[in-house]
């Protein structure tokens, strides 16, 4: 689903609901006013059927425009999912947006939605507070913003060079903000906490197809950045680290702490072993980013 370039400015009627939008949300040639109407339809149709529409939509629009190729890699990433593991990342998805706007009030910089989402989801048990998400924030800003700053804890000459470029950075991608979460973290040693995860009680953020609504330069630049990952390695690396299962969205994020040079074997493992350990708090089936980025907030000082 994307929100039509060309039809942002042109009143649509949400398939759903009835209610005229002049921001509809584009699902398969289908229109919709808000996450709350997408939900809808998505538990009336079902997963199967909802990312078969997502995906025609993807390949509609790269036949007209620029899509990110990664962005359909991870979205198969979705239909290899186990029915569990997909099961648990619809039900903690309103608690793992609660936190965006609150977020995007802080932010000085443009920040992708994903990006946006993972650092919301670390505040999604209430375990970690505000202060701490707003220290992995300004990290990420200042990469975006300081290019001497990714020369001193971005590990890849590639990808230093690639934050460096004239024109500076476009905003922070999920590949900066694990970056600067990886440099935050300073005390990961897992320590179990009380779960105040609230109910929900609102609209999801779904974005399942969220990279069709990005700008194609900060997409491009998303990109670039992500692929670095896998000039690198890194998933091989982390994969022989884990010991539960793990949604391959989560293994891409925690791979991407390796380009931090700060991050250490030991360090890494001790994430891992964290996140695993508050996916069984929770009485989960496995990791996805909720985990991860609740292990990385509990971890800064």
């Amino acid at each position: 689903m994307t929100l039509s370039a060309t039809d942002k400015q042109t009143t649509k009627t949400c398939v759903i609901c009835g209610q005229q939008t002049s921001y509809p949300i584009e699902l398969n040639e289908k229109m919709y006013c808000s996450s709350g109407c997408i939900s809808k339809y998505r538990a009336e149709v079902g997963e199967r059927q909802f990312e078969k529409d997502s995906l025609k939509t993807f390949e509609k629009k790269r036949d007209t425009g620029w899509i990110p190729e990664r962005a359909l890699m991870y979205i198969n990433m979705c239909q290899r999912c186990s029915k569990d593991l997909k099961t648990m990342c619809k039900s903690n998805q309103y608690v793992s947006g609660l936190n965006r706007e609150k977020l995007r009030s802080h932010e000085t910089v443009p920040w992708c939605c994903h990006a946006r989402f993972n650092l919301s989801s670390s505040m999604s048990d209430g375990t970690v507070p505000l202060e701490s998400a707003l220290k992995m924030q300004a990290m990420a800003e200042q990469l975006v913003k300081d290019p001497t700053k990714s020369l001193e804890i971005v590990k890849p000459e590639s990808l230093r060079n690639k934050m460096a470029k004239e024109g500076g950075l476009k905003g922070v991608t999920t590949t900066i903000i694990d970056i600067a979460a990886a440099e935050t973290a300073i005390n990961p040693e897992y320590k179990k906490e009380e779960d105040k995860t609230p109910k929900e009680d609102g609209d999801i953020m779904i974005h399942y197809a969220a990279c069709l609504e990005c700008d194609p330069v900060f997409g491009a630049e998303c990109e670039e950045q992500a692929v670095e990952k896998d000039f690198n390695k890194c998933v091989d690396e982390v994969s022989k680290m884990t010991h539960s299962l793990w949604c391959e969205h989560t293994l891409q994020a925690l791979s991407a702490l390796l380009l931090n040079k700060n991050m250490t074997p030991e360090k890494l493992q001790s994430l891992i072993n964290a996140a695993e350990e508050i996916a069984k708090e929770k009485d989960d089936p496995g990791i996805n980013t909720r985990h991860l980025f609740i292990a990385l907030g509990r971890a800064v000082v």
